[in-house]
């Protein structure tokens, strides 16, 4: 786990290099992050370091919050048939019965 959270780090690091040096776009989250650390504040943000862990932190929080949220959804609908089958039901109603899945339907599901 050591050998992998260095391997983040360095390329991490590198990306912020580039973003120093000017090679690299500031418009996005690790360049407003940039923006406001300490040496670009004058000592009020937060450090190069503290953003590293920062992005460290988006991104695996954000990870594992998907996997483990998909997880215990697959679970819970095992555990209970009526909820199951209340999810089967209102596929069925948005979709009807053509199997012809579009993107658009998906995001009527999400609704």
């Amino acid at each position: 786990m050591k050998a992998i959270d260095k391997e983040i780090h360095t390329i991490l690091r590198g990306m912020v290099s580039k973003r120093e040096d000017g090679e690299a776009e500031h418009n996005d989250l690790l360049g407003i992050l940039l923006e406001s650390s300490s040496e670009e504040s004058g000592g009020n943000g937060l450090s190069v370091e503290e953003v590293l862990r920062e992005c460290k932190l988006f991104y695996f929080a954000g990870q594992e919050t998907t996997s483990v949220l998909l997880v215990w959804t697959m679970v819970l609908l095992s555990h209970h048939q009526d909820w199951q089958e209340r999810a089967r039901e209102e596929v069925r109603l948005i979709l009807g019965d053509d199997n012809d899945t579009k993107p658009d339907i998906m995001f009527t599901l999400l609704r």
